[in-house]
């Protein structure tokens, strides 16, 4: 698109109707995007038509009773949830700075990185600006890089897992991540020098198959010849996996780092199996081409410095 046409689009396009596709997506009903937006089912539908004819491509495929996004409007419902996102945090800034405070910081890291890294890095940042405020959302690599991407999150301690990713996110990296196998202190098979086929007979909690984490067990077992366990819950919590594992016979793979004290204390156990290689490095990620704020910056440089 030229210059021309860029323009062009900024003079024409209106929040509304960044708020309308987005409505559409998430409910894929004319009659429900009507009522979320508290107008009429028509005024949506010449919304959507108007919208279509200026960028001259179908966003929408209608059904009976349903509609369905096109590639084309997939891709602009990226960038749309994008501004909505970036306006709701301009906002909150606002308010923010208004009552006297500096601003709001968005983080995300992997369960391995929150309680090794953060808490230095973020003590840093406040004894220079003791009134911002900072979010931590701790998930995995996966799920926290399609919040980085849509500019819900400002910085994340993640690592890539789609090969697509490099081209969205810069990463700097910061430290390995080794895995190991918790189980409670108890657990029988602390009796005992189990192998891959022994324990995959036991219950367990894992992180969800997108997750690197999980492919790195899965690698583990299918280079060993050994089919995954069928017994499985799956979650991102870390504290969750914990509770499971310390009231019952369930097993975890898990980031060492993590447990280390935990270890120390005798609350939990780990099992003398290598899964695989370490994860691989995790490392910060920030939107690519995207200019970082001082406070982003800032914190950035107390991440580095925490992992040196």
């Amino acid at each position: 698109m030229s210059n021309d046409s860029g323009s062009h689009v900024r003079s024409w396009l209106r929040l509304k109707h960044l708020v309308a596709l987005v409505s559409l997506d998430e409910s894929r009903n004319m009659h429900a995007a009507a009522r979320q937006m508290n107008i009429s089912q028509p005024a949506v539908s010449k919304m959507l038509k108007d919208i279509e004819g200026f960028l001259g491509t179908a966003l929408f495929v209608r059904d009976v009773g349903r509609i369905e996004t096109t590639q084309a409007g997939g891709r602009v419902l990226q960038y749309a949830r994008r501004v909505l996102n970036d306006t709701n945090r301009l906002m909150d800034d606002l308010v923010s700075l208004r009552e006297g405070g500096c601003g709001k910081l968005m983080v995300g890291s992997v369960p391995g990185a929150a309680p090794v890294m953060l808490p230095h890095a973020m003590s840093i940042l406040k004894e220079t600006r003791p009134q911002l405020a900072i979010s931590l959302l701790e998930n995995s690599s996966d799920r926290l890089l399609v919040d980085l991407e849509y500019g819900l999150l400002d910085v994340v301690i993640g690592r890539y897992t789609e090969h697509s990713q490099r081209h969205l996110f810069d990463f700097h990296r910061l430290k390995e991540e080794p895995v190991s196998v918790v189980v409670r202190p108890d657990h029988p098979l602390c009796q005992e020098v189990p192998t891959l086929s022994d324990v995959v007979r036991w219950p367990w909690v894992l992180h969800p198959m997108t997750s690197p984490m999980r492919g790195l067990f899965e690698a583990a077992l299918a280079e060993a010849g050994v089919p995954s366990p069928r017994n499985v819950i799956e979650t991102t919590s870390t504290q969750a996996s914990l509770q499971l594992i310390a009231s019952s016979d369930t097993l975890s793979v898990l980031p060492s780092s993590v447990l280390k004290t935990l270890f120390v204390e005798g609350k939990f156990a780990t099992l003398p199996l290598v899964i695989g290689d370490p994860l691989g490095y995790y490392g910060v990620m920030t939107r690519r081409d995207e200019p970082h704020t001082e406070i982003m910056s800032d914190f950035i440089a107390a991440l580095v410095s925490s992992s040196d």
